[in-house]
């Protein structure tokens, strides 16, 4: 593998996970950036390398830059470097952002450097949290010398690369999204519904996680529809019912995402009779209309 040396722009959470796990592979970091030297100089120290306020600084320093700013900073950052001569042809600059292709590093690109993304689905917190990313999976998006390089650094790190097209970013970045951040979201409307049957505040806080834990440990193991359980998978329509009727009564604003959740459980659950679907369907739509179930194939997925 090309040995390069290695700069992070916005050294924050993503960037200070990245960082550490490269330098834990054995790879040159040599300078870091971010909006507070302060909060940069610690882990700037622990590796070896020069802690700075000035994006440029980095890329003056390093062959390979990552930017790991807020996906919203990623092209004013760019192109203020650019401006200012930073960028040079041969070099490397990359984005970690989920959503954003290569064309918001166009200012990089047109001062003859390679660009490219890399993204790594996993939740990265800062220099301690470097350790998730062995097992996690990369997407890479760039020039083909760039891809390579950075295949070989998402393998160097415990990870494993895979290229991503850029023109599916969003669907793919929606499905992280969806897995990552809306299952918080979603842990945190169970919590309030757990308050709402005023149960303690210590239950409430910590009863639904061996649960979450248990899903996602058969998920691992499983596809979806081989590890659903629930009133959904046991074709109970009385049960979903009676939340549905809880729900309205004491957290009205869940009721519809009660709703959207069955309604994709549903396409899970292939083994019930048809009876059964089109009791859970009728009882998840009481009162709303009129649903039609079709048997999911293999693939298909509801309507948004």
């Amino acid at each position: 593998m090309e040995r390069v040396t290695i700069g992070v722009i916005g050294a924050g959470r993503a960037g200070g996970a990245l960082a550490a796990a490269l330098v834990a592979a054995g790879h040159r970091v040599v300078a870091l950036s971010g909006r507070s030297i302060e909060n940069v100089r610690p882990l700037a120290q622990r590796i070896g390398a020069i802690a700075t306020d000035a994006p440029i600084d980095v890329a003056h320093a390093a062959d390979l830059v990552f930017l790991t700013t807020p996906d919203m900073a990623i092209t004013p950052v760019c192109r203020a470097i650019a401006d200012a001569g930073g960028w040079r042809a041969g070099q490397y600059v990359v984005h970690c952002s989920g959503a954003s292709g290569r064309e918001v590093l166009a200012d990089a690109a047109a001062a003859g450097a390679l660009t490219g993304g890399f993204h790594p689905l996993q939740t990265l917190t800062g220099p301690d949290t470097a350790g998730r990313l062995r097992g996690s999976y990369v997407a890479v998006d760039a020039d083909p010398a760039l891809a390579a390089l950075l295949r070989a650094l998402a393998y160097a790190i415990g990870a494993v690369p895979f290229d991503l097209d850029t023109r599916h970013r969003a669907l793919y970045h929606a499905a992280a999204v969806m897995v990552s951040n809306y299952t918080v979201a979603l842990y945190a409307c169970g919590i309030s519904l757990l308050e709402c049957a005023d149960l303690p505040e210590d239950v409430c806080a910590k009863a639904l996680f061996p649960l979450l834990r248990g899903a996602v440990e058969s998920l691992e193991h499983a596809p979806p529809e081989a590890v659903l359980t629930g009133p959904i998978a046991r074709g109970d329509d009385g049960t979903v019912t009676r939340h549905i009727e809880a729900l309205s009564a004491r957290a009205p604003s869940l009721t519809p995402l009660y709703r959207e959740l069955g309604r994709v459980a549903l396409t899970l659950a292939r083994n019930l009779p048809d009876q059964r679907v089109q009791a859970l369907a009728a009882a998840l739509d009481r009162g709303m209309g009129t649903f039609n179930v079709e048997r999911a194939t293999e693939g298909d997925l509801p309507d948004p």
